[in-house]
């Protein structure tokens, strides 16, 4: 990933609505893992995959609304770009220092940490669709540790439609850790997205 550093914004700090905006990307992020993305026993194939890592910034805190004395903490999803590989997995790179650690609100510098990597996708991306989604924690990563869901391939191309038979928001499912947590009789009906994390070397 090589993320473009936006320039500096300059005032509207206390704007909710343009938080996004202030903060900036490293120009040269180095502690780099690589994420692969495998499914074992999916009912069929998903051509509609998106990647995310979500960054927060916790103990640095800016100004929702003065008069309440609201307060936020910043956070930050930048997507991942990916690649699918011979085998039929996906790829992608997510940085521990993708963010820049600097004093956006003027009372210190705010330091970001990554919370973790979402990964998922649908059969084609049509909006009747369920999409599954699948993730890993900051803990899982620096273990380099594998993390595998579990979705009953029931739901696999779902048409979800309201009474009137209108097709309404797509559902996501977002699986369990534990397949035990399925009935016995859906025990055969699983499949697993599995995120295997590796270190990169600088």
């Amino acid at each position: 990933m090589t993320p473009d550093v936006p320039a500096s914004p300059g005032a509207g700090k206390n704007d909710k609505s343009a938080q996004q905006h202030l903060y900036r990307l490293n120009p040269t992020p180095r502690q780099g893992y690589e994420l692969v993305l495998t499914l074992q026993d999916a009912p069929g194939p998903f051509k509609k995959m998106g990647w995310s890592a979500l960054y927060q910034a916790k103990g640095c805190n800016y100004v929702v609304n003065d008069f309440a004395g609201v307060r936020g903490e910043p956070e930050h999803t930048v997507e991942l770009p990916f690649t699918e590989r011979p085998d039929g997995s996906f790829a992608a790179t997510v940085y521990l220092d993708a963010m820049l650690d600097e004093d956006y609100y003027g009372n210190g510098v705010c330091q970001w940490t990554l919370a973790g990597v979402g990964a998922g996708g649908s059969p084609s991306g049509a909006p009747e669709e369920t999409a599954f989604n699948g993730n890993i924690d900051l803990e899982h990563l620096l273990a380099e540790k594998p993390r595998s869901m579990f979705y009953w391939k029931g739901a696999y191309g779902t048409v979800v439609r309201k009474p009137d038979e209108q097709i309404q928001v797509s559902p996501v499912a977002f699986g369990s850790p534990d397949r035990s947590q399925f009935k016995p009789a859906l025990q055969a009906e699983l499949f697993s997205l599995t995120l295997t994390p590796r270190k990169v070397l600088p």
